[in-house]
């Protein structure tokens, strides 16, 4: 399972994406099941389309169970 942490501006960190994820018990790092997840982007750059957990774009806002 690959972790990401919420200062990498993927897609798995981004609240517009809709992939499955994880938070660890701490709520400092996302999982996904694999860096090839896919997910629907819910309103960014690559909106509608299904998009691998380490896509970018310039529309990235950190996801709200992140933030502390």
């Amino acid at each position: 399972m690959p972790t990401y942490s919420p200062r990498m501006k993927l897609c798995a960190t981004c609240e517009r994406w809709g992939g499955a994820r994880k938070l660890d018990p701490t709520r400092t790092f996302v999982t996904t099941a694999s860096s090839g997840t896919k997910g629907e982007c819910l309103g960014g750059a690559h909106n509608r389309q299904q998009v691998q957990a380490l896509a970018t774009c310039a529309a990235f806002g950190k996801w709200p169970a992140l933030r502390k």
